[in-house]
């Protein structure tokens, strides 16, 4: 008898779980972010996600919007708010009571009991349909709280939800990956202590007793770090692993002009032409993308770069970063792409541009130029003016605005204006 092949979006197990601990375990901002971005990618992975994980997606979406549950997100008028929570739970009913309900004749209240969704969450999902005035806000963040408890009871504490039948990337495995990683850091270091970083993984990991039971030839090192990556059942989670360990280490202080020191770049160019030769050259830049940070940012542009010198066919000009990493071919670089622009954070806007010159599919300048516009609308955080005040402004007042003694916060438009560039508010 042939076993089913269940194709799943998460690597391992443990990928599952670290999603599902954010969610219902660490419950904070940071947490339901890192947890959604994950979901989009996995979205990315397959041609459909399992329902539960839609409804999840559905459900996150408006939670890091509200500042109940997220304080440091973006302020929202309350109506607003209102209708997000009103679409995420009519869609939330509509995607389990309705679809998932047993029974396709019987009443949305009878499939909704069979799945053990209570009535006053139907009444709600009525109230949003039929009603002229939507729920408040208060019966709908209880509705989406019940909704994730909901999902976590019958969907993501259910075994064969998630287990992968495939080998699991055990801790076993990451402590060897990150145990030779450490000794590759510690032999080089040691052979050029004034030229190169001490990276703070090794300082923090690596005693002096470690280091005689770790440390082996770099030839050694490299061979058996390639021999890992090439197991396709490993390679995503130990890119995650390279990633968040050791390319994010890097010295920000020693960063110029927007670019990685070329300390750190020397320190890595071996292990990138690794990942680079064996075609994982786009994982480890969808890993980047993702995260919220600025020297994630930087290596992004530096991958980018030489990937469009290599598309260019431009000259190195014996670069050694450059040459190291070799003929890079095969990249999607559209997946990354897209999983840039589903999450974007405050640093995307720092490696867009160059990550948009590297599609296979390259957009117009004028239509780059808007998208990289609209991201950094959507990812600043609006300046408010400390000079606001509740007095409301006639037509006379701005037309004799040089006749009053105090500054207005209104001026008139003269000669020619850009109007697409102009703030609403000295617009009206």
């Amino acid at each position: 008898m042939i076993e089913k092949l269940v194709i799943t979006p998460w690597s391992s197990d443990s990928e599952w779980q670290i999603v599902k601990n954010d969610i219902f375990e660490n419950k904070n901002e940071t947490s339901y972010k890192s947890a959604l971005r994950k979901i989009l990618i996995w979205k990315t992975r397959v041609e459909s996600l399992p329902r539960g994980l839609q409804c999840t997606e559905i459900l996150l979406q408006v939670v890091i919007k509200d500042p109940y549950f997220c304080k440091n997100s973006k302020l929202i008028n309350e109506s607003d708010l209102v209708r997000l929570y009103s679409m995420s739970v009519m869609r939330f009913v509509n995607l389990t009571a309705d679809i998932l309900g047993k029974g396709a004749q019987k009443s949305l209240y009878a499939r909704a009991s069979s799945i053990e969704l209570p009535t006053w969450l139907i009444d709600l999902r009525h109230k949003i349909s039929h009603d002229q005035d939507l729920p408040t806000l208060k019966d709908l963040r209880a509705a989406v709280k019940f909704a994730l408890e909901w999902l976590q009871i019958k969907y993501w504490s259910v075994d064969e939800n998630f287990q992968i039948k495939t080998t699991k990337l055990n801790v076993d495995i990451v402590d060897e990956f990150t145990n030779i990683i450490d000794s590759y850091i510690l032999n080089r270091n040691l052979k050029n202590s004034s030229k190169y970083l001490n990276i703070n993984t090794v300082r923090q990991r690596i005693t002096s007793f470690e280091c005689s039971k770790i440390s082996k030839p770099n030839k050694e090192c490299t061979k058996k770090i390639k021999e890992l990556l090439s197991d396709n059942a490993l390679a995503s989670q130990l890119i995650n692993v390279f990633c968040t360990h050791y390319l994010l280490q890097a010295q920000e202080d020693k960063t110029t002009k927007g670019r990685i020191s070329k300390v750190d770049k020397s320190s890595w160019s071996i292990l990138l032409k690794i990942i680079s030769t064996l075609g994982l050259i786009s994982n480890l830049l969808q890993c980047l993308v993702i995260q919220e940070s600025y020297i994630a940012a930087l290596w992004i542009v530096e991958l980018c770069i030489v990937i469009h010198k290599n598309n260019k066919k431009i000259e190195t000009n014996h670069n050694e970063f450059d040459t190291c990493l070799g003929i890079m071919k095969n990249i999607d670089t559209s997946i990354v792409l897209k999983i840039a622009l589903k999450m974007p954070h405050k640093y995307t806007s720092v490696f867009l541009r160059w990550l948009l010159k590297i599609q296979t599919k390259l957009l117009s300048t004028k239509q780059q130029q808007k998208l990289i516009y609209l991201t950094l609308l959507y990812t600043r955080s609006p300046k408010l003016s400390s000079k606001l005040s509740d007095h409301i402004y006639t037509v006379n007042e701005l037309l004799h605005k040089n006749e009053e003694k105090h500054k207005l916060m209104w001026s008139l438009a003269e000669g020619q204006t850009i109007w697409q560039l102009t703030p609403i508010g000295p617009v009206l």
